[in-house]
């Protein structure tokens, strides 16, 4: 019987690829500390949904339930030692994992743990360590966002589920997520992680358990913490995905707006709840709001309007509710998954090819799902768009005159590249 140890003893294994000309080796796992051995810390993550310049949740998994869960937390490098912190912040939502009947098999039951960092500097870096009871991890650290109008880059990709049902054949995520740790550790602006949805085959916890495990393969090696900023799929309906990305008084339908700086602003929507109602006039009400102050406006969301392998017609309830928004208020990039391949399309309005005013859509979700083929006739795929079925995470840099995107393979090659120039 498989169980969580061994889960992650393979997502921490000496897996390795080559990018960029250097061999590039998981991280290690950290030496056990006195009191370990009752309630370890693993899966330390950071999450960003509304404010990232000024707060974040970090967020952790026990073997045990424990008693005692916090973060300590300073912006001067500690160590470790938890006596020479400034901070320290109880956690806001502790629980036992949910299990269903299928997950004994594969893994142990856990505990998750969230605690909620607010009032914090933008710009700013943060060094913490996660403690449970006696245990205390090694420490790890995190940036803020910029609350200036300087340039900032952020890592975009979808679908990082597996191949089939068995948890544990995940090779080819865990070959991407190699990949994004090299670049973040490259990027110098890289400041998170847009995930478009669709982490695990179900959002269960013999999935979740090796998808958490293999995020801790983006922690740089001096133990930066890569936040995600997480959309919601299809295979993402379960109460695992709540579990896993917790924000106080954050409803279920995980639709919001990130602030990424004073010039940019990524708009999340849930294509897995109704598209339009609530969600649609949110929309609305906030990108009447925010397009005014905003130089760069994007979005991203699971299921594409414009596919790459679906049939044209299921992007019409996205093309129905949302596309009219995005063209009304100027949102420049819609950032798509669900498809299995790599696509660009040509700027879109009013359902044709606009050079002038359109919408560029990317996507469509290649961070290890298994591939699929792409149509490449279709009118929104042809030149200057384009199409592939190759595995990518895509760099988005927002600066004053142009967005630059940049689409890298599981190999390190730059798979497509393209720029949007900033409207008057």
């Amino acid at each position: 019987m498989r169980k969580r140890s061994l889960a992650f003893m393979v997502g921490h294994m000496a897996v390795a690829t080559i990018a960029g000309g250097a061999l590039l080796a998981a991280p290690a796992l950290a030496p056990a500390q006195d009191g370990e051995a009752a309630t370890s810390t693993f899966h330390h993550r950071a999450l960003w949904i509304e404010n990232p310049s000024s707060e974040t949740v970090l967020s952790w998994t026990t073997s045990e339930e424990g008693s005692n869960h916090r973060v300590y937390w300073d912006t001067e490098a500690r160590n470790g030692d938890i006596t020479q912190y400034a901070n320290e912040t109880a956690t806001f939502s502790d629980g036992k994992v949910t299990m269903k009947d299928d997950d004994w098999e594969w893994v142990e039951p856990a505990y998750y743990h969230h605690v909620h960092l607010d009032g914090l500097e933008a710009d700013t870096n943060y060094y913490v360590v996660f403690a449970s009871d006696d245990a205390v991890s090694d420490e790890f650290h995190f940036r803020t966002a910029p609350d200036e109008d300087v340039e900032v880059s952020i890592l975009f990709g979808g679908d990082s589920r597996i191949r089939g049902m068995e948890p544990y054949n995940h090779t080819e995520r865990q070959q991407m997520n190699l990949r994004i740790r090299h670049l973040f550790e490259n990027y110098e602006n890289i400041i998170a992680f847009a995930h478009g949805g669709d982490y695990c085959m179900l959002a269960d916890w013999r999935y979740m358990e090796p998808w958490l495990t293999d995020h801790e393969m983006t922690t740089t090696r001096d133990g930066r913490l890569l936040p995600v900023i997480p959309a919601r799929g299809n295979h993402d309906r379960g109460i695992g995905f709540e579990e896993a990305f917790a924000w106080p008084e954050l409803d279920r339908n995980y639709y919001f707006e990130t602030k990424l700086t004073p010039a940019v602003s990524l708009i999340t929507l849930n294509t897995e709840t109704e598209l339009g109602g609530e969600q649609r006039d949110w929309l609305a009400g906030t990108l009447a709001a925010i397009a005014p102050e905003r130089r760069w406006l994007a979005a991203q969301y699971h299921r594409p309007a414009f596919p790459s392998v679906r049939s044209a017609a299921d992007g019409i309830p996205r093309r129905t509710h949302w596309v009219p928004l995005f063209e009304e208020y100027g949102v420049a990039l819609g950032m798509e998954s669900h498809d299995h391949s790599l696509k660009r399309t040509v700027p879109i309005r009013s359902y044709a090819p606009d050079f002038e005013r359109g919408v560029v859509y990317i996507g469509d979700g290649g961070l290890g799902a298994p591939l699929r083929n792409p149509d490449p006739d279709r009118w929104w795929l042809q030149e200057p768009g384009m199409v592939g079925s190759v595995y990518h995470v895509h760099v988005l840099t927002f600066g004053e005159e142009e967005l630059h995107g940049r689409a890298y393979g599981m190999g390190g090659d730059v798979v497509d590249d393209f720029t949007i120039e900033a409207r008057e």
